[in-house]
């Protein structure tokens, strides 16, 4: 079965798509925060940092004790003494850190870069004597390699077994509880023994706060719970976000869908989506262009009447003067025309082929106004100077026809973009209406006004007027006032040519339902005036 390319899978599968790219950004980022959780739990709970101490020695080298950054690397607890080679302080960073250690306390102080494990167990022989034994585990740093150390005591502390290398016969109570306290202190010991510039021997005492395994280990404990949950977590979101966004989406499509069928199926839209403000939306414009596609199809059909109505009107008025030019031809060729009466036919046959002349040349203009392709060739005149030269042209004919006509045009410069031979066509034809459709004697007028970027030319007369029942289809062609077409002359598009035309030059020509005093019919038209 052949399938549609432009289809990439439901809407569902849409949104699980990007929402898997989205959120395995996200899964990513929060991957990195743990990590990085990890990295700085590690060194909060890690004790001494050997490394970073290491870094900063040769302040203590040089004998700048007060740059070496106790408080960074041992911790707000932290603090450091330094001891000659006979162990007598020389310079101490903390007030309550001990000034003096013992060679045998400093015995059991772990070495810097050494990890050490070390712990007094409390117990009875076969002769029931009370024993203390203390074992140590040392491994340096970097290596695998461990070395086990232990010191056997009796309850008063005097040493029975030396497998530690300790040089005193005795553990007196304060190294002991050095020893057995040490598990629950805070704090732990470190030493570091160094040569300063002149060949010295010194020892660095370092207190830190020691590593809290029991916090750490809780603390890794949550984080690996917490990585954990972290995907099952996103695989419950990514389902709940994808089922609800679906739900939420696809009702609204539904809804348009079934706009759609309606529509396809001739029936009634309804305008009662809801959802999301993208969607209600498109569902609007949706009925919207549909009742638009509704009312052009209506228009479209009006205007098929129309034209069939034209074509009608226009055969009718093709037809009445052939006719009578057949007819009269013939009556002439056949010789039932008497000979005094031959000139008077002939002289109707020349006038009726000058009206079917009018006509065409009537129907071809209009023609071309309709086409798409129609645009006026447009100059720039003065229109004041343009309608006086024209109403010069044209004052004779309208008095030989026994018409006068008042002018009003202002003494100024107006310019306008407009196609001369068009727009003489415009004035020509509202005034030939005027005459046509009036008694001689008829006042016209013809006036200009200058209003802010426009210009109102207002054409009319003081004569019958136009009936109400035709005022709003006075630029529609063949609308006449006369109710009997045989009766009339002449094709009645000159309105509808001269509303054409002015629109075509983006100007508004109509006619006033409330001429001004002393007119009973005008027509105004409005175009924009060009710059100077």
């Amino acid at each position: 079965m052949k399938t549609d390319k432009r289809k990439k899978g439901s809407f569902l599968s849409l949104i699980i798509r990007n929402y898997l790219w989205f959120s395995f950004a996200v899964l990513l980022a929060l991957m990195c925060i743990v990590v990085v959780i990890n990295w700085m739990g590690e060194q909060h709970f890690s004790g001494l940092k050997t490394k970073k101490i290491k870094k900063f020695t040769e302040y203590l080298e040089e004998g700048n004790y007060e740059k070496f950054p106790s408080d960074i690397l041992l911790g707000q607890k932290g603090a450091f003494v330094i001891l000659d080679e006979n162990f007598q302080m020389i310079y101490q960073s903390k007030s309550d850190m001990p000034k003096r250690f013992t060679e045998e306390e400093l015995f059991f102080v772990n070495e810097l870069g050494m990890k050490e494990k070390i712990k007094a167990i409390f117990y009875q022989d076969e002769n029931e004597n009370e024993r203390i034994l203390i074992q140590r585990e040392k491994t340096k740093e970097g290596t695998e390699k461990n070395k086990k150390e232990y010191l056997l005591l009796d309850n008063s502390g005097t040493v029975l077994v030396n497998q530690m290398g300790f040089t005193g016969k005795n553990v007196n109570q304060k190294e002991l509880d050095y020893i057995i306290k040490k598990g629950k202190n805070p704090v732990q010991y470190a030493k570091w023994e160094f040569k300063n510039k002149r060949g010295k021997s010194y020892t660095a005492v370092f207190r830190y706060e020691k590593k809290d395994a029991k916090k750490y280990l809780e603390f890794t404990k949550s984080m690996r719970v917490v990585q954990w949950l972290i995907l099952p977590l996103y695989a419950l979101i990514v389902a709940v976000f994808a089922v609800r966004l679906n739900h939420k989406v696809k009702r609204p499509l539904m809804a348009l869908k079934e706009s759609i069928v309606c529509y396809q199926k001739g029936q009634k839209l309804s305008n009662d989506n809801n959802g999301p403000d993208e969607f209600v939306e498109i569902g609007d414009d949706f009925v919207k262009l549909a009742q638009r596609l509704a009312e052009s199809e209506e228009r479209r059909k009006i205007s098929d009447e129309e034209k069939q109505q034209m074509l009608a009107d226009i055969s009718h008025d093709l037809k009445t003067p052939i006719t009578i030019i057949q007819g009269y031809a013939k009556a002439i060729c056949d010789g039932v025309i008497k000979e005094e009466n031959k000139q008077q036919y002939l002289q109707t046959i020349y006038h009726k082929s000058i009206v079917l002349n009018e006509l065409i040349n009537a129907f071809s203009e209009y023609s071309n106004l309709e086409h798409p392709d129609f645009r006026p060739v447009k100059t720039k005149v003065d229109i004041c100077e343009y309608a006086r030269e024209y109403l010069t042209t044209k004052y004779n004919e309208l008095v030989l026809g026994g018409f006068l006509i008042e002018v009003e045009i202002p003494e100024m410069i107006i310019w306008c973009q407009i196609d001369v031979q068009q727009m003489k066509r415009v004035f020509e034809n509202l005034i030939n209406n005027s005459v046509k459709h009036n008694k001689r004697g008829t006042m016209l007028f013809f006036s200009m006004k200058k209003e802010a970027d426009t210009i109102c030319i207002s054409i009319g007369d003081n004569g019958t007027g136009i009936p109400k029942e035709l005022a709003q289809m006075v630029f529609e062609p063949f609308v006449v006032g006369d109710e009997s077409r045989n009766s009339r002359q002449g094709t009645d598009l000159g309105l509808a040519i001269a509303k054409k035309i002015v629109e075509a030059h983006d100007g508004v020509i109509e006619l006033v339902k409330f001429p001004k005093e002393g007119l009973s019919t005008e027509f105004r038209i409005w175009m924009h005036t060009d710059k100077e």
